[in-house]
């Protein structure tokens, strides 16, 4: 039971090992062994005749840290939790162990978080959930690296509608870029992957896919109500895109980005539309999702590039993660100058300068 558990408490939620003190981290057995049906009739979720037949059947029995031992029994009788309850977490987490060690073609990969504030809203991004959603999304072949790099800006000191925040805070990524995350990649034996959760501004997500590039391979999480876990649904329903671009265009267009919503066209520019069918916040589901739109976005900005255009000015309605890839897209080859505006009702205004 020690190796199904990986010498983990099995309680959901808990996953302490009990190899060691919590505290001092000295090596010692904190695990205890916890009966789903108690070993008495008496005891919590007892029952004639099962409680003695059960009583060490490994099947019966959970590895528990002292906490959530006590947690299992208190009460007794009055107990809390149902053997069925009991038992699908002893299931779960020995099944994860199990695709964990299973798992082949495995790798490490660098976590990069960033933070800034939306508005008024202060996003916060939980590292345990994005480790959760790294191991679930993958199913199992990609594992956190020892160093993680997490930009926290939700508490910047002003927020996206003054007008000194893009410079500020363009600065101030591109500080802690060339800091903290450029020499974990660059590094001798550096960074083969990169993981990245972002929740900002859409421009700030771009501008993070603009100095990350796409010479390193990612995986870049969305969903963030949903614990940055992809759909999993069989019949999950793939986003479609249609774009239509002229043979010759002006040196400088409005590129218009409708994949969250239909995004208000600007009149004093010659626009080119990259639209989804059917736009919606939460359009972009799974990592085939992610990857059906780099592909075709990518033909589109070499179809902007084919036709003349060498200046071009986003108009963006995107989640977070197609906002990121974006940035990864631009080479800065193919473009002269790409600027990233931002809708402030009731008109767009300019943002950043990506390339």
């Amino acid at each position: 039971m020690w190796i199904a558990a990986a010498g983990r408490c099995e309680f959901r939620g808990c996953n302490q090992p009990v190899g060691r003190d919590f505290l001092t981290k000295a090596r010692c057995n904190v695990g205890e062994y916890a009966h789903i049906v108690a070993d008495s009739p008496d005891g919590p979720r007892g029952i004639l005749g099962e409680s003695e037949r059960l009583a060490k059947d490994a099947s019966n029995l959970m590895l528990a840290c002292f906490g959530c031992h006590s947690r299992i029994d208190r009460h007794g009788q009055n107990n809390e939790f149902t053997a069925e309850q009991l038992s699908a977490m002893k299931r779960e987490h020995e099944a994860r162990i199990e695709r964990i060690y299973s798992a082949v073609g495995t790798r490490d990969s660098l976590l990069i978080l960033m933070t800034f504030p939306i508005a008024e809203h202060k996003p916060t991004i939980t590292l345990g959930q994005v480790h959760y959603a790294m191991l679930q999304n993958s199913d199992y072949t990609l594992f956190p690296g020892a160093d993680h790099v997490f930009i926290d800006k939700s508490d910047f000191d002003i927020q996206d509608n003054d007008p000194d925040f893009w410079a500020r805070a363009e600065t101030a990524l591109g500080q802690l870029f060339d800091r903290r995350i450029q020499p974990a990649i660059e590094a001798k034996n550096g960074a083969a992957h990169l993981t990245i959760a972002a929740f900002a501004p859409i421009p700030m997500l771009m501008k993070l896919g603009t100095l990350l590039g796409d010479k390193t391979e990612a995986s870049i999480l969305d969903l963030p109500g949903d614990q940055w876990l992809w759909d999993r649904r069989l019949d999950c329903p793939a986003p479609k895109f249609t774009y239509t671009v002229p043979d010759k265009l002006p040196r400088e267009v409005a590129v218009m980005v409708n994949i969250s919503n239909i995004a208000q066209v600007p009149t004093d520019m010659n626009t080119v539309e990259f639209t989804a069918v059917e736009p919606n916040r939460g359009i972009i589901r799974t990592e085939a999702h992610m990857l059906d739109f780099r592909r075709e976005f990518n033909a589109f900005l070499l179809n902007l590039h084919r036709s003349g255009a060498r200046v071009i000015h986003l108009h963006p309605t995107t989640p977070l993660s197609a906002s990121v890839e974006i940035g990864r897209l631009l080479l800065p080859k193919v473009f002269e100058e790409v600027h990233v505006w931002e809708w402030r009702a009731p008109s767009w205004r300019p943002a950043l300068r990506l390339r």
